[in-house]
């Protein structure tokens, strides 16, 4: 710049700006908006045409392939899930922080007691002592006596057509005698209950007496037995032989008013012996449904000395006397039997099917009763289709019952 113009440039007036600073912001403002109120267009940023691009190439998927995006709900939602918990947790995280970082000196607002008793006690909800297996009990079938301590007896009581004995089991009470605990179950025993009839030896005396070692069943009638019918003579034999067979009696007194001897009707007199013969046990039912073992006629001879002899009509059924119902059904059969001294295996065929548990229960303790008739005391069952029945489990051996069909008196 040359002095002549510096010189003239200083001789120029002092310009000052009389507007206070609002007027001067104003103005500015003003002079910024005028661009967008003209009708002039504005140039165009050069991401528009990408953007879409992108969003026409992303509606045309949706519209081919919709169904990608439903595939994707699942792990869509869970992924949202998943996020909205971790957010849940951060912010509990965060809320928990802020009051760990409160000073120790901060005091909180007073609030109502039993509100906050409320609010910061932990209810805790005890759980229930798990209940007592309860004992299987079984609408028809009467189970047999497990007694395993102390002793017991059977008594036998007609069906309603007196065409056969029912053996009843009861525990003794050990404070009496053995012939008073049989006269208190004969006086007491209501046997209508189960659909039978009375004893044949309700009006008979007992006493068991030990001599020389021998264990006898004294059994002493008021009446003589001449007059007895076929039926009624063997009624009382067979219930006298019963109840001394499950006294382990190796000989019985007949008497009569007190003195030796007893006839029984047109078989003349009793036999002092205890008939030791197995039977094979049948399955009974009453007029009320309740279903009982009952022994079959005697196994003679060489049958006798087979048990699968017994186990065969227990599952074939009597034809002679068709009050007697098989005790093994006609779906389960024996596959082998296996006897070792004492103890014996029988294992039912794989198709073997029982109906029930009571089903399976009847038909296990008839065997074991058959069984025990030939000195077997423990048996273990195989391919029964159950663990437990009862009282019994049947991943072991059992042992054998002592008498069939146990009742209490009431």
């Amino acid at each position: 710049m040359s002095d002549k113009t510096k010189s003239l440039l200083s001789q120029l007036p002092e310009l000052k700006d009389q507007r206070n600073k609002e007027t001067i912001y104003q103005n500015i403002q003003k002079k910024m908006n005028e661009p967008a109120r003209s009708g002039k267009k504005k140039k165009k940023t050069p991401w528009i045409i990408p953007t879409f691009a992108a969003a026409l190439v992303i509606l045309l998927a949706v519209l081919i392939t919709p169904e990608l995006f439903n595939q994707n709900d699942g792990s869509t939602n869970l992924a949202i899930t998943e996020e909205s918990n971790e957010k849940s947790e951060l912010a509990d995280h965060s809320a928990a922080s802020e009051n760990d970082s409160q000073p120790e000196g901060t005091t909180e607002a007073p609030s109502n007691s039993s509100n906050d008793l409320a609010a910061n006690t932990t209810i805790v909800k005890e759980e229930d002592p798990p209940l007592p297996k309860a004992e299987a009990k079984f609408e028809q079938y009467i189970p047999a006596l497990q007694q395993t301590n102390g002793e017991s007896v059977v008594l036998s009581y007609p069906d309603s057509e007196s065409l056969l004995l029912v053996p009843i089991s009861f525990k003794v009470d050990s404070s009496k005698t053995m012939a008073n605990n049989i006269q208190d179950i004969l006086s007491t025993f209501d046997a209508s209950q189960y659909g039978l009839a009375s004893s044949p030896l309700v009006d008979a005396t007992f006493d068991v007496v030990t001599e020389d070692g021998t264990k006898t069943l004294v059994v002493s009638f008021e009446e003589p037995g001449d007059s007895l019918s076929s039926n009624e003579s063997i009624m009382i034999n067979d219930s006298v032989q019963q109840l001394a067979a499950s006294l382990n009696a190796e000989e019985i007194s007949w008497q009569t008013k007190g003195e030796e001897g007893y006839n029984l009707g047109n078989f003349g007199p009793a036999d002092t012996s205890v008939n030791n013969k197995p039977s094979p046990y049948y399955l009974y039912e009453t007029n009320t449904k309740n279903r009982f073992l009952v022994k079959g006629p005697t196994l003679q001879g060489e049958e006798g000395a087979q048990l699968d002899v017994a186990l065969s009509q227990m599952k074939e059924g009597s034809k002679e006397a068709t009050w007697y119902k098989p005790a093994i059904p006609s779906d389960v059969s024996i596959y082998s039997f296996e006897g070792d001294g004492s103890e014996a295996t029988i294992t039912f065929t794989k198709d073997s099917k029982f109906q029930s548990e009571e089903e399976a229960l009847q038909t296990i303790e008839a065997i074991m009763l058959a069984a025990s008739q030939y000195n077997y005391k423990t048996i273990l069952f195989e391919n029964t289709g159950f663990d437990q029945i009862g009282n019994y489990s049947l991943n072991e051996k059992l042992s054998v019952p002592q008498s069939p069909n146990a009742v209490q008196v009431k």
